[in-house]
């Protein structure tokens, strides 16, 4: 009986088992890969803010009347206690994406400004102009590539910075949006 030796093979042998390889390769990044971009996670700041209201050192600010195409995304309270922040320091964050698909955020803390500034613009360099939203002014400050930015204002020893990438418009309407949560 004749046959093949083992170790010949004929070029439709070595196109079936490159076809076969492919298969495999094709179903696993059928598999594995997912869509470009992040899916959007919306968060329930509302329930943190009643529970953080009891531990906090100073009345919390939240937002009130902003639409619904404010998009919270991100919250936290790290408690004087320690958290993950400066032991000792209260610090409150909430993060949205804006009506323009951009990040506004604030921070409310009894520790140093400079600091919050730092932790969420790299480099930040103060501007010299300032907002004035609903009667009280803040200062503006931005990164070292200008494309993100911060109004900052501090009282009693409490700062609160809005930041983000969004632009000065939306970072405005967030800082008027914010009221104390006594």
């Amino acid at each position: 009986m004749a046959g093949r030796q083992r170790g010949l093979k004929t070029v439709g042998d070595m196109v079936r088992s490159l076809g076969l390889v492919l298969g495999v390769v094709a179903v696993l990044l059928l598999i594995t890969l997912r869509p470009q971009g992040q899916a959007e996670h919306v968060v329930d700041y509302k329930s943190l803010l009643t529970q953080a209201r009891v531990g906090a050192a100073f009345p919390l600010v939240a937002p009130s009347g902003l639409p619904s195409s404010w998009r919270p995304n991100s919250v936290y309270f790290d408690p004087p206690a320690g958290g993950s922040g400066t032991p000792g320091v209260t610090s409150w964050h909430v993060g949205f994406i804006t009506p323009d698909n951009l990040y506004a955020g604030f921070e409310q803390t009894d520790g140093i400004a400079i600091g919050t500034l730092q932790d969420v613009l790299g480099d930040p360099t103060q501007q010299s102009t300032t907002s004035t939203v609903a009667g009280v002014q803040w200062q503006r400050w931005s990164n070292g590539p200008g494309d993100r930015h911060a109004l900052v204002r501090t009282a009693g020893g409490v700062t609160v910075v809005v930041d983000g990438s969004a632009g000065w418009p939306e970072l405005e309407q967030l800082a008027g949006s914010l009221r104390s949560a006594t």
